[in-house]
């Protein structure tokens, strides 16, 4: 297990690395990167009791928003597990959509939809969005560009308030950790 975060932790690191596309790479390039990252982002929570009903329950990762990057997932995830869950990608369209899953990612160009989405969504549920160009999104991570970089920040606070700890491994890959 200690292997696996530890390689798990390598590619975030590398993928934090990978330059947006504003440096050269396509918008598919962008959708790939977070994708893999919210692939990631799974095996460095750890959700309350009751999260999983049983040990074999799929992690559900839901987007909304963004296409591309709900593709691109489908593929990444395709028979793959995290810990002893398979992991389910659902799209959704809307806020009332969203159901209960593990993670939910909302972004995109629809900003304000995604930004009711998240608001929306209740329970211990990792929440990713997209930093908004003035302040956070109110989600537990946030993808941002650094540099032409894909990178992301975590706010303690909001994990918190979701009933989710996230791995010392995972904050210390994050640009930015509000709350510690």
């Amino acid at each position: 297990m200690a292997r696996v975060l530890l390689a798990l932790c390598a590619a975030a690191l590398l993928l934090a690395n990978a330059p947006a596309a504003g440096q050269g790479l396509g918008l598919a390039r962008v959708s790939a990167v977070k994708a893999a990252f919210l692939y990631k982002f799974g095996s460095f929570v750890e959700w309350p009791a009751g999260a999983f009903r049983a040990p074999g329950d799929p992690l559900v990762i839901a987007v909304f928003g963004d296409e591309a990057v709900a593709s691109e997932l489908e593929q990444i995830t395709q028979g793959r597990r995290i810990e002893s869950h398979p992991i389910v990608v659902r799209r959704v369209r809307d806020a009332d959509d969203v159901g209960t899953p593990h993670i939910l990612f909302a972004g995109g160009p629809r900003a304000a939809r995604a930004h009711a989405v998240l608001a929306a969504v209740r329970g211990a549920v990792l929440t990713v969005g997209e930093l908004p160009a003035a302040g956070r999104s109110g989600a537990v991570l946030d993808f941002t560009e650094d540099e032409g970089r894909v990178r992301f920040n975590a706010s303690l606070t909001a994990a918190t308030n979701r009933g989710l700890r996230l791995s010392a491994r995972l904050l210390a890959v994050a640009q930015d950790v509000e709350g510690r």
